[in-house]
């Protein structure tokens, strides 16, 4: 039951990363930069999960 949680909570926070990558740029951006540089998509997504695991 614990990995099903983690999978659930990693496809939840993906889907908000595309949400906000999509409302910063444009409708299609997070898709489009998943095309052309997955390298970069799969860095800034790092980026954006690490915010959300630092605990304070």
């Amino acid at each position: 039951m614990k990995a099903l949680a983690q999978i659930t909570r990693q496809q939840s926070i993906e889907e908000i990363f595309v949400q906000e990558l999509d409302s910063i740029y444009y409708p299609g951006y997070a898709e489009q930069i998943m095309d052309t540089n997955p390298e970069k998509l799969e860095w800034e997504l790092k980026e954006f999960q690490s915010q959300f695991s630092k605990r304070n």
